[in-house]
């Protein structure tokens, strides 16, 4: 049994009180946001969902410390408020970082919950043994099949999704900002990016710069994971050249054998990917950004979800996360002559 939680713009269903969400968007608008947490047991996954405001008693009492039981019964909290406060605590009393992850395209919402299980499960041996938490933006992917109607239908919703990503960043850093000191963990947030959720984040980015003066630095390490996004993104403002604002580095791992990268350049009518070859100008990227080439140790049938089944690529991930220098960490070599690493197969 895996506890992961999640932050969704999805349709509950249903409305009143959800077990699950949809393929749609939530009806009350493409920004609105439920938070709450999933318990995976094998392919079974139990949702519950914090209510949208909590009782000022109800408040009062769930909240630690007397400074902030003060600011609780002064008004309701947001169940944004109540997942974050109910993560702070855990990160302090358990010494366990999190990791925000952003699914991709084809993605039921309980899919996206068993990935995030195993994100859980893959490094429950960071921290001391402690684990991390995983904190899933779930994003309307369709979950289907069907080639080119869901493909076009996800990547719309994406870009839909953007604003939302937004919003709960926005809640997110709102809520580092009103702790007291005493109340910080000391603990770090991390970001992982798969597949068409980059595109989310592409567009999260973007909404960010119009709503905040400035980008706010809120994660250590980034990870864009067989990124469905162009080639050229590091390139230009309107795409991910910004991002490194962000976080502390942010890490570019991608595998020239991807066919799933190859059907969105040559039927889709998609740019060259940075999930296929990296960056179009590895020596133009900014300093802060980290290529990672898996090619050498992805085979089959984990091409493109290598970030979850690779072990060495899980492991590469791993050093990472514990505050591996990127020179230090085990089983890579540099290519100085295209300015990435390569994960060996040794």
């Amino acid at each position: 049994m895996t506890v992961v939680y999640f932050g969704t713009n999805r349709n509950p269903e249903p409305s009143s009180k959800p077990s699950n969400f949809g393929k749609g968007f939530n009806p009350a608008g493409l920004t609105e946001l439920r938070f709450g947490k999933a318990t995976v047991t094998g392919k079974k996954v139990a949702v519950g969902v914090i209510p949208e405001s909590i009782p000022k008693t109800a408040a009062a009492t769930a909240t630690a410390s007397t400074k902030a039981k003060a600011k609780a019964k002064a008004a309701p909290r947001l169940g944004s408020t109540a997942l974050f406060d109910g993560l702070r605590q855990i990160m302090a009393e358990k010494e366990r970082d999190t990791i925000v992850f952003i699914h991709g395209y084809n993605v039921s919402f309980k899919e996206a919950m068993q990935s995030a299980a195993t994100i859980a499960q893959n490094f429950a041996h960071l921290n001391g043994g402690n684990g991390v938490n995983v904190l899933t933006f779930s994003w309307p992917s369709d979950g289907s099949m069907l080639p080119f109607r869901a493909y076009k239908s996800d990547r719309h919703d994406a870009l839909a999704s953007g604003p939302a990503l937004a919003r709960g960043f926005l809640k997110l850093r709102d809520f580092f900002h009103s702790l007291e000191t005493e109340e910080a963990c000391e603990q770090r947030v991390h970001l992982i990016a798969h597949s068409m959720g980059n595109y989310v984040l592409r567009h999260g980015l973007q909404e960010l710069r119009k709503q905040s003066a400035t980008l706010p630095r809120m994660f250590d390490q980034i990870f864009l994971m067989a990124a469905d996004e162009d080639d050229d993104a590091f390139e230009h403002e309107h795409k991910l050249k910004l991002l490194p604002r962000l976080a502390r580095n942010v890490n570019v791992y991608f595998n020239r054998g991807d066919t799933a990268m190859a059907i969105s350049d040559t039927t889709k009518g998609n740019p060259d990917r940075l999930g296929d070859e990296g960056p179009r100008a590895p020596f133009q990227v900014p300093a802060k950004v980290v290529q990672v080439d898996c090619s050498a140790v992805v085979h089959g049938f984990v091409e493109h979800s290598y970030f979850l089944d690779e072990p060495k690529v899980v492991a590469d991930m791993a050093q990472v996360l514990s505050g591996v220098d990127p020179m230090l960490v085990a089983g890579r070599r540099f290519l100085d002559d295209r300015n990435r690493f390569v994960i060996v197969d040794a």
